[in-house]
């Protein structure tokens, strides 16, 4: 609380602050003035809980300074002292609903009585206004509730709009959903914002109503408006992100009147959704592409696991095309994306728990999602995915014990063994080697030719193939990179002395 001592004897303000013991009554600042007119310039700006003022003051006296107090702070509570007690003077101070009347010399003790029936007015007070306040905003979530529901109750929603008076009922009204890709080192959890950006609009002449999603971490807003002020709704939103640099702002159709709040809302949270793919963006409408109800494909998970289970760059290559889809189609829900490169990274860490030793932030299990949910976009989750790749390559290379030009072969050769014309000359060309001198490198690594290695995998290939009983002899043969069926099968009984078919029915292939 504050306090204001108004009295022209230095000896009389210093000796009411040396003699109160202020702490008690929650007073942690006090103004000292010297006469009336000096006391109300402070009470302007200082506005005074609690205010002790002497009755006779040069340039203004006691009464008049409290009539222009109760002008600018209605809710201060004045206590008068003074050497003369005079009829015209207690009259007065009891038509201001002053506290007291003492004289002077002060009596310390009744001073004392007075300021605590002070502070005791002052905290009802308080307690009053926080109560209206909180029915106050009870109202507004509630009238917020009800206009974005498809099916309301008119006669309610029309009663809230009369008690809060903050939307226009006849007008038009704008969703707005908001979210902070990255937290401000300032911090302050989102009450500062909301207030901050309902503000900003009020401050523009736009009505609002607002709502925190704790569940969804994001700032709902209804703006409400005259449809010839729309022109202004675009500026105002910039203007908010100028003040607000880490917010990014979804907003939903215009509505024309209240009845259409909900699609406006529906559709806000749509537009909100592309932040997460659109990481250079901080303002977002809707278009055809973002309307579309399109769900991720669960077999994806499984076609994941089957490529974890080859090559790490056929695995990047995978990875490296499914991220460039699900930033195409930017209508996927980024929750189900979440939950899809959340699985990803589950899988691959249980394959691979090296990988604890990749990122200082992902140390356990539970760290894997909780890390990942603070990444707010697309792409930061996919330079993790690719810090995680090459962290993957290194290691494999570090424990295969091979040159990082062999393990280049290899992996080139696990990535296209499928194509016919695959050859020595090739693989050299791609790693910007000559033939002669990869062969001999390959060779003492090795101890056999790049031609054999491939020939050895090709055939590894077409063995585990047999063994699934999936795939025709013929569809085999092409998938393993050989010219026809018939080459195949040559090749293959030269190297186990059985043909294909035969082989598949020792393994318990399907001849079918």
């Amino acid at each position: 609380m504050k306090a204001l001592i108004a009295d022209d004897e230095d000896y009389t303000r210093e000796g009411l602050i040396e003699a109160v013991d202020w702490e008690k009554f929650g007073v942690d600042e006090i103004m000292q003035a010297v006469n009336g007119a000096e006391a109300a310039r402070i009470a302007q700006w200082f506005r005074p809980d609690i205010v002790i003022s002497d009755i006779r003051m040069p340039q203004m006296d006691g009464i008049a300074f409290a009539e222009r107090l109760f002008q600018t702070c209605p809710e201060s509570r004045i206590i008068f002292i003074s050497g003369y007690m005079e009829i015209e003077y207690l009259k007065s101070a009891i038509q201001l609903a002053a506290i007291d009347y003492i004289e002077k010399p002060v009596d310390l003790l009744a001073l004392d009585r007075a300021i605590a029936r002070a502070v005791e007015d002052i905290r009802r007070i308080n307690q009053g206004k926080a109560a209206v306040e909180e029915y106050y905003e009870l109202q507004q979530q509630k009238l917020f509730r009800l206009l974005t529901e498809k099916e309301v109750d008119k006669r309610t929603l029309g009663k809230l709009f009369q008690e809060t008076g903050i939307l226009v009922k006849g007008g038009c009204f704008q969703c707005l959903t908001a979210i902070v890709r990255r937290e401000s080192e300032s911090g302050g959890g989102e009450t500062w914002r909301t207030e901050l950006i309902k503000e900003m609009i009020q401050d523009a002449g736009f009505g609002v109503v607002s709502n925190y999603n704790a569940e969804k971490r994001q700032y709902e807003f209804i703006v409400s408006y005259q449809e010839e002020e729309q022109y202004r709704l675009m500026p105002l939103y910039y203007k908010i992100l100028d003040r607000i640099p880490e917010l990014c702002i979804g907003m939903g159709v215009e509505a024309q009147n209240y009845h259409n709040v909900h699609n406006s809302y529906k559709t806000a949270n749509m537009a909100i959704n592309c932040a997460f793919y659109q990481a250079d963006q901080r303002l977002f409408g809707i278009d055809e592409t973002i309307m579309q109800k399109t769900f991720i494909n669960p077999s994806i998970y499984g076609e994941f696991l089957q490529v974890m289970s080859e090559s790490t760059l056929h695995l990047e290559q995978w990875c490296k095309e499914l991220f460039e889809q699900l930033n195409l189609r930017k209508y996927y829900h980024k929750e189900q994306v979440y939950t899809l490169l959340i699985a990803f990274f589950n899988a691959l860490y249980q394959k691979y728990p090296y990988l604890y030793d990749a990122h200082p932030s992902i140390r356990c299990e539970e760290d894997i999602a909780a890390y990942m949910m603070e990444l707010g976009t697309l792409g930061e989750i996919r330079d993790l995915f690719f810090q995680i790749m090459d962290f993957m390559k290194e290691y494999q290379q570090e424990q295969s014990g091979y040159s990082r030009i062999v393990c280049g072969v290899r992996e080139y050769i696990t990535e296209h063994y499928q194509e016919e014309s695959l050859s020595v000359t090739k693989i050299a060309e791609e790693l910007h080697l000559s033939s002669a001198y990869l062969n001999v490198l390959f060779k003492q690594e090795m101890k056999m030719t790049i031609k054999q290695y491939l020939s050895n995998y090709r055939l590894d290939k077409a063995k585990r193939m047999l063994e699934q009983g999936y795939d025709k002899i013929t569809e085999i043969a092409e998938k393993c990179g050989y010219a026809n069926a018939n080459y195949f099968a040559k090749v293959f009984r030269e190297v186990t002395n059985m043909t294909p078919m035969e082989y598949r029915r020792q393994n318990g292939g399907d001849e079918s």
